[in-house]
């Protein structure tokens, strides 16, 4: 477990949520693996999935029977139902999940006697304590991150933002409702955009950015898969407060933990010194989009981010 907790924390130091796990048979490490989603784009890339696939690899075989697993946290439905699958003996797992645990926490897939298999032993919180220190760390240093205006200089900037601002990434398909209710209110509203364009293909296959402050939801963005960053909107009443700036760069860590080298953006041209602060630079004509200038922008990110 100590080994699966090592490596939890090199996936933490990716941007990768700090979940690690080994397969062992016969005392012997034969598969290894971490948190891989934002790095594959991959829902599916979690750490036992990573591992199973490189145990499966070492014995060319689908199942490995007589395995332990050891992972960090405790499995989601997901991976526990692949373990199972794998014909997995043993689990041992770290820190509980309240929200996605399937060994207890929310269900118990290992207990279910209709399955067909189930793993004779499962043993869960140990090393309990350094799991979920290590996710505790990881979580409270991107809010700590994202306090951080890094400015396009050789300084960098530290505003005082309201204690109770989080910045959380949503999905369309979760949060269309109060990505709407903000957008619409600013681009519609106040700039008078047409609706019918405030809305499109690219919604359900972006990653979107909320900025909640007391839990009412003032701002958003969008990062869509070609780089290009885009529907910044802050409501009226929270301007000033920098959480556009904090949205701005939760969508930018985004980008470089998936892998971007660059991201983009069409800027009205009243806000081109805003983007300037993060180094984005404006490049080509002015030109009108739903009446409003605009210019195009575009940041490169170093190599070693």
């Amino acid at each position: 477990m100590r080994e699966a907790l090592a490596l939890a924390a090199e996936a933490g130091l990716d941007g990768e949520v700090p979940i690690a796990a080994l397969v062992v048979v016969a005392g012997e490490v034969i598969g290894r693996g971490a948190n891989r989603v934002i790095r594959d784009s991959d829902g599916c890339a979690h750490a036992e999935i990573i591992a199973l696939r490189d145990a499966f690899k070492h014995v060319r075989n689908y199942r490995v029977p007589g395995a332990t697993v050891y992972t960090t946290v405790e499995p989601c439905a997901m991976c526990a139902g692949a373990l199972l699958h794998a014909r997995v003996s043993r689990v041992v797992w770290g820190a509980p999940d309240l929200k996605f645990g399937a060994a207890g926490s929310v269900i118990d897939l290992f207990a279910e006697k209709k399955l067909n298999h189930h793993a004779r032993d499962v043993r869960g919180r140990v090393c309990e304590a350094e799991a979920a220190q290590l996710l505790k760390n990881f979580f409270s240093g991107k809010r700590e991150r994202r306090t951080s205006l890094a400015l396009n200089s050789d300084h960098q900037a530290t505003p005082t933002l309201p204690p109770s601002l989080a910045v959380k990434t949503a999905t369309w398909q979760d949060d269309a409702s109060t990505l709407k209710k903000i957008r619409f209110e600013v681009f519609v509203e106040e700039q008078l955009v047409p609706a019918e364009e405030e809305v499109d293909r690219f919604d359900p296959v972006s990653i979107h950015a909320i900025a909640w402050l007391d839990g009412v939801a003032a701002a958003c963005g969008r990062l869509l898969p070609d780089g290009h960053i885009g529907r910044m909107a802050v409501r009226k009443s929270f301007r000033g407060k920098h959480i556009g700036a904090a949205v701005l760069l939760h969508l930018m860590e985004r980008a470089r933990q998936r892998g971007d080298r660059e991201s983009v953006l069409s800027a009205q041209t009243h806000a081109i010194g805003f983007y300037e602060k993060f180094g984005f630079v404006a490049y080509g004509p002015e030109y009108l989009d739903c009446d409003i200038p605009h210019r195009d922008m575009k940041l490169i990110y170093p190599a070693n981010t």
